[in-house]
């Protein structure tokens, strides 16, 4: 195999790479300060909800692997790809594949559903989410049980999918933690099948500046204006 054909290209940019590793810490942080240090689980839960919309709108603008155009496929291709997964030869993709881009938008929606029942809860004595006044009580109500429950319900469920996927995919040859840990991949030229030519790996720092500030600055907003 000629080096054309076998070399490592660069998927996952450092932004992405720190999103994906903050997770799982700030998610062990909110468990632990859960209703016994408010002000620190308020301080995680800002940091969270930061980082998602972050990623949220680098989706759109970041660099060319980590948007969502171009790993979220149509059902047909998703259905194929379901199918391709059965044979010795599945194709390869640098991104995320067409079934590990519908787990990215389920990840994303738990997250978010957690992280936006919490800005309605109240524990009904010293805690009250930064928009618990615009809803009614009833409403506060459901969200504050939505939120303690969806923790175990709903997202450790889907980050306990998300490990799975990734044992099982590690058991056929992919290594998708030493990616996310170096930001790269080996592109086997002959079953890859979403390497784009990219004519330079420099990181987009402009649009960098205009993400995180569009991200912190919306959720210093719902904290302190609203």
């Amino acid at each position: 195999m000629n080096a054309s054909s076998h070399r490592p290209v660069h998927v996952w940019d450092w932004s992405i790479r720190v999103f994906h590793w903050s997770l799982p810490v700030l998610l062990f942080l909110l468990w632990r300060s859960a209703g016994d240090d408010m002000e620190q689980h308020m301080l995680f839960a800002q940091t969270l909800l930061g980082l998602l919309l972050y990623r949220i709108i680098w989706g759109f603008i970041g660099t060319p692997y980590a948007r969502f155009g171009h790993f979220i496929y149509h059902p047909g291709r998703i259905i194929a790809y379901l199918r391709a997964t059965l044979t010795p030869h599945k194709p390869v993709y640098l991104s995320h594949n067409p079934l590990g881009g519908v787990m990215v938008l389920v990840l994303l929606g738990t997250l978010l559903f957690q992280a936006g029942t919490g800005l309605f809860a109240t524990d009904d004595i010293f805690y009250e989410g930064p928009l618990y006044h615009y809803v009614s009580g009833a409403t506060t109500s459901l969200m504050t049980d939505w939120h303690k429950s969806w923790f175990y319900q709903g997202l450790l469920l889907t980050i306990g999918l998300h490990i799975l996927a990734i044992l099982l995919y590690r058991l056929r040859g992919e290594d998708l933690v030493k990616a996310m840990v170096t930001g790269r991949k080996d592109a086997h030229a002959d079953r890859v099948a979403d390497l784009l030519e990219l004519p330079s790996h420099a990181f987009p720092w402009l649009r960098f500046v205009l993400a995180a500030l569009l991200s912190a600055g919306t959720v210093w907003a719902m904290f302190n204006i609203f």
